[in-house]
């Protein structure tokens, strides 16, 4: 192949990749999926309870549904969901604080003032972080200790939620104890691969009373220095007294969205753009470098075949942060793989967006590479390597033009990944 096809084959590739990346943002509408699940409810008075990234959006198709049934509603979501929605208390993220404390008294006050048949709680990643309440003597300093303890040894989302569950006055079913209604309906947009439905939001409707042993587990699991570490033994043997209460509401949990979709419509559009699909599967997870180790294996599969290739996983990879650099996961995810792309000898590009828009850096969804993107930032003056090390993905994204914008969504299905070669 010539450098002019060359070319012309890597910028079809870049085109395709991006289209694939988004296009389930044309094709997945919150209605279709809320309005079944709200129209079969049997009652004739409703509260909606919505906690979480995509509160605003959930809440807007459950209250369409209900009509006169909805009595009350109580929104609970970030900064940027309040600039669309006057109905909005804020709370914190990715890191609980004074707003989250706020927002988790004010759910309690709401929940212990209802006179409705049933409670409809929504619920999208962000909410045990958005509400909080831990249990003395853990408190929100002691939160942000235990968020930056997770994120120093790389540990899964279902660890960190299974820590604050177990010392939350909400999570982990806690919240149930303060339920007047007799029922409840809980909508869940599932935002962990890891574990499922049960563990989105620190499990807010899923009963979860470890044993002492079970807490201690997780505690090393996180590696949290000493004196934490007995603050969060400590608050976990008084949260038992606290769930050995008696739940006297009916609860029923409802999958009302996950991840599979994003891979559905990515597949369905690689296919529609003449690419063999190949499934990377709905839980790519664990160190980036793992997982990037895994994709390579799959690449230099995917180039002994004829034609062109997709490779579509979603999932959540972790990042080990020891250098002093700025981006997020889906940004490390690209950088770290162009490495791998420019080994390959044949035109390639690999992206990673989060669903929600929101890659830990305010506009970016993520970031793109390809086979030419370790050249590239060299000819403008930026070492690869040193940008990976330092884990300054969005810096070196930024310098050659390789970040996917973003902004607020609406979902949280986790983050889609997309090679094409």
């Amino acid at each position: 192949m010539n450098s002019a096809a060359t070319s012309h084959a890597r910028e079809r590739l870049v085109t395709d990749l991006l289209a694939i990346a988004s296009s389930w943002t044309d094709h997945v509408v919150i209605d279709d999926l809320i309005g079944p699940a709200v129209n079969d409810l049997d009652v004739g008075s409703v509260d909606v309870v919505a906690i979480g990234k995509a509160a605003p959006e959930m809440t807007g198709a459950a209250a369409a549904h209900l009509g006169e049934r909805l009595r009350r509603r109580l929104v609970i979501s970030d900064a940027d969901a309040a600039a669309s929605s006057r109905d909005v208390v804020i709370g914190e993220h990715p890191v609980p604080g004074p707003a989250s404390l706020r927002a988790a008294h004010q759910l309690l006050d709401f929940l212990g003032s209802s006179d409705a048949e049933l409670t409809l709680v929504l619920v999208s990643g962000g909410a045990s972080s958005f509400c909080a309440l831990p249990v003395s003597p853990v408190d929100l300093s002691a939160l942000g200790e235990l968020w930056t303890a997770a994120l120093a040894v790389g540990a899964d989302i279902t660890t960190l939620n299974r820590l604050r569950a177990a010392t939350s006055q909400i999570a982990g079913g806690a919240v149930l104890r303060r339920v007047k209604t007799p029922r409840v309906r809980t909508l869940i947009e599932v935002d962990n691969v890891v574990s499922g439905a049960p563990w989105v939001a620190s499990g807010m409707t899923f009963d979860y009373d470890p044993s002492p042993e079970e807490l201690d587990s997780l505690i090393v699991a996180v590696e949290l220095p000493t004196a934490l570490a007995d603050r969060f033994a400590r608050a976990g043997k008084r949260r038992r007294t606290l769930m050995a209460k008696t739940v006297r509401t009916s609860v029923e949990n409802v999958v009302v969205a996950d991840p599979e979709i994003l891979l559905r419509e990515a597949t369905d559009e690689a296919i529609r753009r003449g690419y063999s699909v190949i499934s990377m599967g709905q839980r790519v997870i664990g160190d980036v470098e793992d997982v990037i180790a895994d994709w390579s294996v799959a690449l230099d599969e995917a180039r002994q075949r004829s034609g062109p290739q997709c490779l579509l996983g979603v999932g959540e990879v972790t990042v080990r942060v020891t250098g002093d650099g700025l981006g997020g996961r889906c940004q490390a995810f690209a950088w770290s793989m162009a490495g791998e792309l420019a080994r390959l000898a044949r035109p390639a590009a690999f992206a990673a967006r989060a669903s929600d828009g929101r890659d830990f850096v305010a506009g970016v969804a993520g970031g793109w590479s390809d086979d030419e993107t370790v050249a590239r930032a060299t000819s403008r003056g930026v070492n690869w390597s040193a940008m990976k090390e330092r884990h300054d993905s969005f810096h070196g994204l930024s310098a050659v033009d390789q970040l996917l914008p973003g902004a607020r969504t609406g979902w949280n299905l986790c983050d889609l990944y997309v090679a094409v070669l």
